[in-house]
């Protein structure tokens, strides 16, 4: 297959069959050192030893309220994060590169979230209007600098909508024009202006499926409402969640919520798609102690959506980063302990890769 076509689309038109990276295999074992067994044992044992600390050391502090920068955070280096590979790709890896901003590999493809890419600083873009202040054009901080590992090949960018916190100005300069781009239709403008030249707008309830290396991947847009207040939701604009179904002899299905509160359309997609592998929800809270409420989720609505989606493991994501986050990713967790929340919860580590969960 040299093309694939998206369906379910209003946008007619073809897509060019994405590029399909070779896999890098691990190696069985390691060559024998040849030195003698009491040697090699006092060697493996003092491994192990560091080992074990290196692992202590990374573990994610608990960075209390997310209106102060986290103490003390840093990014893994490249080599560090190429070791946390799992042994096979087709099982799939993230790695969480801060705010809404994430790297999902699977079943050779590679795929980007809501690239916000510029480093830590005062004043890293401007809201039109700060969701808890409401001061107009109020500069936001960034609490820590994205990883040191560059991003490398991608063959697809998602976007939720197009937002300064989504969708940054070293986003639209560095990244390369060519990718495809899957995006509302109301952010194509932005994108074009940017140079992006592979665009595929997405609608709600339409989808792109794209050929991988065992089977497809089905990339489908669901409904994303911004606030629970109808006329800001229409202010700030119509974006997108998707929900991810890789088909295959090892299917596996992820839903992403973008920018999005808990309420009758995600219900929704939780009624048509539940019980789903990986939920990626964005928290932080957004605007709950603003004037007109969330713009995000907070602990408690996502807590009872992951028990509607029947989320058998949930990475949150969209917390720590920023200053405009209101709540801790620690508020979440405490809260689905509370409510013995059955899906498994894993706390993301800024730069560092993880296995998708199954």
């Amino acid at each position: 297959m040299n093309r694939f076509t998206r369906v379910l689309s209003r946008w007619n038109g073809r897509v060019e069959q994405l590029p399909q990276p070779a896999g890098s295999a691990l190696g069985a074992g390691a060559p024998s050192t040849g030195l003698p067994r009491r040697r090699r044992a006092l060697v493996a044992s003092s491994f192990a030893l560091l080992l074990g600390l290196s692992v202590a050391a990374c573990a994610s502090p608990d960075r209390g309220g997310a209106s102060a920068p986290p103490a003390g955070a840093s990014a893994p280096s490249a080599g560090a994060a190429a070791a946390a590979a799992p042994a096979e790709a087709s099982n799939g890896r993230l790695q969480w590169r801060g705010g809404p901003t994430a790297i999902l590999e699977r079943d050779g493809l590679r795929l980007l979230t809501d690239p916000v890419l510029g480093p830590r600083g005062p004043a890293v873009f401007v809201l039109p209007k700060h969701p808890s202040t409401g001061v107009e054009n109020a500069p936001i901080a960034r609490y820590t600098d994205p990883p040191a590992e560059p991003i490398g090949h991608l063959d697809v960018i998602l976007l939720s909508h197009n937002h300064a916190d989504h969708f940054d100005a070293v986003a639209k300069q560095t990244l390369p024009k060519d990718v495809t781009f899957i995006l509302p239709p109301d952010a194509v403008e932005a994108a074009r202006a940017a140079g992006f030249t592979k665009l595929t707008p997405l609608d709600w309830d339409n989808e792109v499926v794209l050929p991988t290396r065992a089977g497809r991947l089905r990339i489908l847009a669901v409904p994303a409402n911004h606030s629970h207040d109808a006329a800001l939701d229409a202010t700030l604009g119509k974006g997108n969640g998707y929900a991810l179904r890789w088909e295959g002899a090892m299917p596996y299905s992820v839903y992403w919520t973008g920018d999005s509160v808990f309420g009758e359309l995600m219900r929704a997609v939780a009624a048509r798609f539940a019980p789903i592998d990986l939920w990626l929800p964005h928290l932080g809270a957004v605007g709950v102690d603003g004037a007109r409420g969330l713009r995000t989720m907070d602990a408690e609505e996502a807590v009872a959506a992951a028990a509607l989606l029947r989320a058998r493991h949930v990475i949150p994501i969209h917390h720590t980063t920023f200053g405009h986050y209101r709540e801790p990713v620690t508020a979440f967790v405490q809260r689905a302990a509370a409510k013995s929340l059955p899906a498994q919860v894993h706390v993301p580590t800024d730069g560092a890769w993880m296995p998708l969960p199954r």
